[in-house]
């Protein structure tokens, strides 16, 4: 009795140690074969878990504004790290380049590069060589 209790510790902890690196996948969601680029000003930055978003508001033909939703490809604590402020963000005008949705007509990303129009900063927000690790 004592040894399969012990085998099935054993066992559980192997398990549980493996991390869970795929947690998801983004091509689920986004086209990964394609990239896209916006231009607009970020209206909203949030650092939270699993990836950290922002809305940017991109001008449609007529001029009127329309919210994109850019997911990070990397998480809060990675961003942290690299020392993302959302105060940075909001309110700047980007060039964001990344992966669409596959919602025909839809106004949403993940996003690698993003390049402030101002100045050409330029930040990862994950998988770009140099940048934070994809989460």
């Amino acid at each position: 009795m004592k040894l399969c209790f012990v085998a099935a510790f054993a066992v559980m902890s192997a398990v549980l140690a493996v991390p869970a690196t795929a947690h998801h996948s983004f091509n689920t969601f986004f086209d990964m074969s394609r990239t896209i680029a916006i231009e607009g000003v970020v209206t909203s930055f949030r650092l939270v878990s699993p990836h950290s978003e922002m809305l940017v508001d991109v001008p449609d033909a007529r001029g009127k504004a329309v919210a994109w939703r850019i997911t990070a490809r990397t998480g809060a604590v990675n961003a942290r790290r690299e020392g993302w402020k959302p105060e940075d963000f909001i309110g700047k005008k980007v060039k964001v380049e990344g992966n669409p949705t596959r919602r025909v007509g839809g106004t949403a990303m993940t996003a690698g590069v993003v390049t402030f129009v101002e100045g050409g900063r330029v930040v990862c927000l994950g998988g770009c060589p140099g940048g934070p690790p994809v989460e």
